[in-house]
């Protein structure tokens, strides 16, 4: 009841109120005598605290053969810490009515907390267990990892997660990046439970992290609270290296149909390298694909699927790095369609690329974006991840409060350079899933073509 009723209160907060709180002279930036950088950015607009741990510890550091260990990892992190066991920590966190929470993603691994005010010392008692002396009881990474198969078994039989995976190996090849979060069967048969703690060892250190404080606290208070709770939180880890670069650019259409001899619709992917998320055409890519295909009244949504009921679902991102970046565009239609799917995709993607889009359309994406940036910042735990970023990928410090300058500066010329410059029409991947007898004969002479069976 705590935790709703806290957050039915956060519906009432508003944008100019996020602005306030993200106020150079707001925020507080320190570095622990362990060396773990601090964000403290305090709002007294609830009795909330979020803390959020982000640190360079994703998949792309996963061993080769034993892939999946950084997913695995963050798994285990909440299951037992410090004298308490995953139950205590359960009990603990649900007492308070708090959240408490681990994840790993491509690049990053965070560990994320939210108490009420009143609840700060035991919320903090058990975030500090968590990231620095996880228990990784034996009992726990078994049922762990045997989940973990479990769901491996079940993405077989789900169209889009092959689809997905599909991509990803055709697209960054021998990369880091091409490989599953959740790993294989036989990569995650091989991690051991030593491979777990060795990975949080060398990986969740404070060099490789950021702490984010975002809510109802005084910042000389907290960091003090902060550097008693991590005093003995040590290490310098692995060094600060991305593991990747970015693979050459494809040539050409190179087109690869995964095998589904029963499928009745046909999972698409397309898609080329693009750039990280430091790039300085961050904002006019993002306005660029507002209008192609990131939201309702986009290109994409409004030919393929309200015009020309090709499909229920389409959409296309630019996925970015630290070190590398991708455009992809995501879609599915039934197998009768496929060629007249993948061709008026391919169509309205040029015909925007070669004509650009219209003032209007301009003007309505940066009022978008302008106006949903805000909003999506509302919850003390997503401004925290947003200033996660912020730290992880080496942004400006006031790189949040520029947003809505960066959208509004946007031109036409630089909405049209980037539809040019960095969205694939002719030179591109494209996955397909689906029964690869019928797609070989649609797909004749689009590209290059290779089926494969499910792996």
């Amino acid at each position: 009841m705590k935790r709703a009723t806290a957050l039915f209160a956060l519906v009432a907060v508003t944008a100019s109120g996020i602005a306030s709180a993200q106020t150079p002279g707001a925020v507080t930036r320190v570095t622990l005598k362990n060396g773990l950088p601090v964000v403290v950015v305090p709002s007294k607009r609830l009795p909330l605290v979020d803390l959020r741990l982000t640190a360079r510890a994703g998949s792309v550091y996963d061993p080769a053969g034993k892939e999946g260990l950084a997913r695995l990892t963050a798994e285990l992190l909440t299951q037992g810490a410090g004298k308490r066991s995953a139950q205590d920590v359960a009990e603990a966190i649900e007492f308070v009515g708090g959240s408490l929470s681990a994840a790993a993603g491509t690049e990053q691994f965070s560990v994320a907390l939210e108490v009420l005010t009143k609840d700060l010392g035991t919320g903090l008692e058990l975030f500090r267990d968590v990231v620095t002396s996880p228990a990784f009881a034996t009992e726990e990474f078994d049922r762990k990892r045997e989940e973990t198969l479990g769901q491996i078994a079940s993405d077989k039989s789900e169209p889009s997660v092959i689809a997905d995976q599909a991509f990803a190996r055709v697209l960054w090849g021998d990369s880091p990046l091409a490989h599953p979060l959740i790993g294989s069967e036989a990569s995650v048969h091989a991690i051991t439970r030593e491979d777990v703690a060795a990975f949080h060892r060398r990986f969740v250190t404070p060099n490789r992290s950021a702490l984010i404080v975002v809510g109802d606290v005084d910042p000389k208070a907290i960091v003090a609270q902060l550097e008693k709770a991590f005093a003995g939180w040590k290490g310098a880890g692995e060094p600060l290296a991305d593991p990747y670069r970015a693979p050459a650019q494809v040539q050409g259409r190179r087109i690869r149909i995964v095998d589904k001899p029963e499928a009745t619709q046909s999972q698409i992917r397309m898609g080329c390298i693009g750039v990280p998320r430091s790039h300085p055409d961050y904002f006019a890519m993002r306005v660029a694909n507002t209008i192609l295909g990131a939201g309702f009244t986009s290109r994409l949504v409004n030919s393929i699927r309200v015009e020309q009921g090709l499909t229920y679902s389409i959409n296309s991102q630019f996925p970015m790095y630290r070190n590398a970046g991708a455009f992809r565009i995501t879609t599915f239609t039934r197998n009768e369609q496929l060629r007249k799917c993948v061709d008026a995709v391919l169509a309205e993607v040029k015909k925007l690329v070669d004509e650009g889009p219209t003032a209007a359309e301009l003007d309505k994406a940066r009022n978008y974006l302008m106006g949903q940036y805000p909003i999506g910042l509302q919850a003390p735990d997503d401004l925290a991840a947003e200033w996660g970023n912020v730290q992880f990928f080496g942004l400006p410090q006031d790189a949040i409060a520029r947003f809505n300058g960066g959208i509004q500066a946007v031109t036409m010329d630089d909405v049209k350079r980037v539809l040019r410059e960095r969205v694939c029409v002719s030179d591109l991947h494209m996955v397909v899933v689906t029964n690869a007898e019928m797609a070989k004969k649609a797909l004749d002479g689009l590209g290059t073509i290779e089926v494969q069976k499910i792996d």
